[in-house]
């Protein structure tokens, strides 16, 4: 066809189809389609006797008006934003606005006086980014999935050699004014970078080695894994350390690797939980919350007054920016029950609600996408986001350990909320492109 696609009035014919189509990047498929339509047209048409203008001409005539064909395919190709993820991000941010002010009236702390003011800002500048990545073409970020690899195992490495790090939050450094959780932002990359690197298929060299070739499967999909892993375990970050794996292992699974592959990968999380088993004090404080009533005032502090604020709340709450100076971290990993306490359970039920509802819109995103990348990144960051919300629920009312899980989007996460905003617009960029490329003209 490449002869045929050079005749002028096949070339005008695409030209016009394509003007149609206002996704450009679907352009060179709707080509390469069209021109295959019509090779089979005019080839029947030659066979017939006829010469090869008279061909074109009736072969074009037969496929239908060029306007029409590309309306037809603009319809199919068009890029649709997910304004019901995007609805629900907005409900979290103002619950979390909500949360944040009355946290602020409610401290009995200097530290809390600016944090408002600071969500406010942190939401702004991550709103901004979500959509603006939302509006661009995620698949451009997979070229750069190693450099992210690497610049945050370069990171991780920093916290650990320069021993910087804040040792009671872990995982803190500072340039400057400049300081950044890098235990904590790690997870959000590295999910993203193995997302590229792993839905990437590998082209196998000419006579390679099976052995050269098992090492090489080995390093991608379980040394990419066990290498951070072994970093975040070193900055004292459990929670983060656990977000990264289980995000692995969903993404594994979506991605249909071998079962070889999963089992490594729990060997890993036994080990780790074995090295955990080295310290008396750790492990009397994981599993402090199998005995509520014992140690009151040391380690089950925090779950004996979060059940407290929890049975006083009622169904309305103590109303905004109610004190509560019993109950540390209340903007933090406590915001679940101050939430309670302030507002009430409808609040706590309200928050369930659009929990659900945004895994309900996160898994049809999921499901939707046929390219292996985008689905990789929306399974493993969904996968993160449901983890956070039912652990910090849970150990509010003592049916998990104590962790420093946030509420995505309603706690007070200092600069993290921004990744997290990021993770949403990468979300909203997948399911927007999603039908690129899927329709067929007949």
């Amino acid at each position: 066809m490449n002869s045929l696609a050079q005749h002028e009035e096949i070339r005008a014919f695409l030209k016009q189809v394509c003007h149609q189509i206002k996704a450009k990047e679907v352009h060179r498929e709707v080509r390469m389609e069209l021109e295959s339509h019509l090779q089979d047209l005019i080839d029947e048409k030659l066979n017939r006797g006829m010469n090869l203008d008279s061909a074109i001409k009736e072969a074009i005539g037969q496929m239908g008006t060029p306007d029409l064909i590309g309306q037809q395919f603009h319809k199919a190709h068009r890029p649709r934003f997910n304004w019901g993820l995007l609805a629900i991000i907005v409900l979290f941010m103002s619950m979390g606005l909500v949360a944040i002010f009355s946290a602020q009236m409610a401290s009995y702390r200097q530290n809390l006086d600016a944090i408002g003011l600071k969500q406010i800002v942190y939401l702004g500048t991550g709103s901004c980014l979500m959509l603006m990545i939302g509006f661009s073409n995620y698949s451009k970020l997979a070229r750069y999935s190693w450099g992210v690899y690497f610049g945050v195992i370069a990171l991780l490495s920093y916290t650990i050699l320069t021993r910087t790090v804040i040792q009671e939050l872990g995982g803190y450094v500072r340039w400057g004014p400049i300081q950044m959780n890098i235990s904590a932002l790690s997870p959000y990359l590295l999910l993203i970078a193995l997302a590229g690197i792993w839905s990437t298929p590998r082209q196998k060299l000419t006579n390679e080695s099976s052995l050269r070739t098992f090492i090489h499967k080995s390093w991608i999909y379980v040394g990419t894994v066990w290498l951070p892993s072994v970093l975040l375990l070193n900055t004292h970050s459990i929670p983060n350390f656990l977000l990264f794996f289980i995000g692995c292992l969903c993404m594994l699974l979506v991605l249909r690797k071998k079962r070889i592959i999963l089992a490594a990968h729990f060997v890993l999380i036994v080990a780790s939980f074995g090295w955990f088993l080295l310290s008396l004090y750790k492990v009397q404080r994981l599993f402090a919350f199998l005995h509520a009533h014992e140690d009151q005032q040391g380690m089950n502090y925090m779950l004996t007054q979060s059940k407290l604020a929890l049975q006083s709340a009622g169904w309305w709450g103590h109303g905004f920016g109610a004190p509560l100076s019993a109950l540390p971290n209340l903007q933090y990993e406590m915001m679940f029950p101050f939430l309670i306490y302030c507002f009430g359970w409808g609040a706590g039920i309200a928050l369930v609600i659009m929990i659900i509802l945004f895994v309900q819109q996160t898994v049809g995103v999921s499901r939707k996408v046929k390219d292996p990348y985008g689905k990789a990144l929306v399974s493993s960051l969904l996968t993160m986001f449901v983890v956070q919300y039912i652990w910090s629920m849970l150990m509010s009312i003592g049916l998990a350990p104590y962790g420093s899980f946030h509420l995505p989007f309603i706690s007070f996460s200092g600069s993290l909320v921004i990744f997290q905003f990021i993770s949403i617009g990468l979300m909203l960029s997948v399911y927007r492109r999603k039908d690129l490329g899927t329709w067929r003209f007949n």
